[in-house]
């Protein structure tokens, strides 16, 4: 557990091992596959390291965990999204001018 007794540069590494499974099952859930969990999992965790919000203070990580998470997965599907209309966009261009 993380708290203000836990040395500075070790909260981040217990709220990892703590958490990371967790987090990661959860979003294998939403995208159905462990890789893109992986990296969404991974990019929580930098979110966090870099965010301002001090790790002693969290009364709930779980759910700052998920709050991170869920905006980096809606960032994910936008992603998606966007990608899938620009093939459908080179999709529909003639051969000769397809990059």
């Amino acid at each position: 557990m993380v708290d203000a007794v836990t040395p500075p540069d070790q909260r981040l590494s217990v709220l990892y091992r703590e958490h990371r499974s967790w987090l990661e099952n959860w979003l294998r859930h939403r995208v159905g596959n462990s890789w893109d969990a992986a990296d969404l999992s991974q990019d929580t965790f930098l979110r966090v390291l870099s965010s301002a919000q001090k790790l002693e203070e969290l009364r709930e990580p779980r759910a700052y965990l998920l709050t991170v998470g869920k905006r980096l997965l809606s960032n994910f599907y936008s992603r998606r999204s966007l990608e899938a209309a620009y093939l459908e966009a080179l999709a529909q261009l003639p051969e000769e001018c397809v990059p």
